[in-house]
């Protein structure tokens, strides 16, 4: 069974609103760059990009960390307990009545993530360890958030969810997702305003 959360469940990954809108702005801003002559996916990994990197100049200032094992971008929490991992959403992104998954099916690097999900105590290879010698309490588990996002013509809707399960690259069950309010698009009806700097990270202890 699926938990559903609002907006409010992010104080408690010490995430906020503002930092998500923030690096999808930022990301919407990168891929407008793009014109008819570059190729087609190119937009599309462009605001991935971004957006990943945006997330990251916010949140390492205040104790966050990044690595990326088997190009699997992960911004990882001051605790060492979860990571953040960004992917463009399908059309059930942050919409409470579907499901939702990534919008491509994903590889070998989130499979691994996805079963050490559901694995507490199991060390499941270089995926659960932080690369640097510095993790409170040491190398162990470490659990992996997906923020998805999908972007319509006036807005992005997004979500941070858990996965739980996944069958031939594709997530098929999540353990908790976090519906975010829609983020309105700076070339549609609307840009985000200013965004709040993320707070000082205290391990949270609620993933």
């Amino acid at each position: 069974m699926t938990v559903l959360s609002g907006p409010e469940r992010l104080a408690g990954l010490d995430l906020t609103v503002e930092v998500v809108a923030t690096a999808l702005a930022a990301a919407d801003r990168e891929s407008a760059l793009c014109s008819d002559l570059d190729p087609p996916i190119l937009e599309g990994l462009l605001r991935w990009g971004r957006a990943t990197r945006a997330l990251r100049e916010q949140l390492v200032p205040h104790g966050w960390t990044y690595d990326n094992p088997n190009n699997l971008a992960r911004t990882i929490h001051p605790s060492g307990d979860f990571a953040v991992v960004l992917a463009t959403g399908d059309a059930g992104t942050g919409q409470s009545e579907t499901g939702a998954g990534p919008r491509h099916s994903r590889g070998y690097a989130t499979e691994q993530a996805i079963v050490a999900n559901g694995q507490l105590t199991f060390e499941f290879g270089s995926l659960l360890q932080l690369t640097g010698a510095d993790r409170p309490g040491g190398p162990g588990h470490l659990k992996t958030w997906f923020l998805l996002y999908h972007a319509e013509p006036d807005c992005f809707h997004a979500e941070l969810s858990l996965p739980q399960g996944i069958d031939r690259g594709r997530i098929t069950r999540w353990t908790e997702r976090i519906l975010l309010p829609p983020v309105p698009r700076g070339r549609g009806g609307g840009s985000p305003g200013p965004a709040t700097p993320a707070p000082p990270a205290v391990p949270a202890g609620a993933n």
